[in-house]
């Protein structure tokens, strides 16, 4: 199957939000590395709960963008499995024959309808 245009530019824009998220991560990671180092150089005798504050800050930071990435990896892989699915049976439905391709068809649409969510 061939890629289309679409596809080439959903998969460069996840490309680019991979990479500015990366970009942010490391970028607030520095700041914060260098925050606690001119505070240790400027109070040396506050060293240990600077680094244990930065080292907090740090944990949260990584632990939580690693989060939102693997939930929203998770959120794509399901989207992508529905498409397949749903591209699976409307072939199965357009070799039925005539009279019960739309009945079949009629049927998919009531189904659908049925699992949408409520505003």
């Amino acid at each position: 199957m061939a890629e289309t245009t679409s596809d080439k530019r959903r998969r460069g824009a996840e490309s680019l939000r991979l990479i500015g998220g990366l970009i942010a991560l490391g970028s607030g990671l520095l700041v914060i590395g260098a925050i606690a180092a001119a505070a240790i150089i400027a109070d040396n005798g506050s060293a240990n709960s600077i680094a244990t504050g930065a080292f907090g800050v740090v944990g949260s930071i990584v632990g939580a963008y690693f989060g939102v990435k693997i939930g929203s990896d998770g959120t794509q892989a399901a989207v992508q499995g529905q498409r397949e699915e749903a591209a699976k049976a409307q072939v199965f439905a357009a070799h039925l024959s005539d009279g019960k391709a739309e009945v079949a068809i009629r049927q998919a649409l009531e189904a659908a309808e049925q699992v949408k969510p409520k505003p």
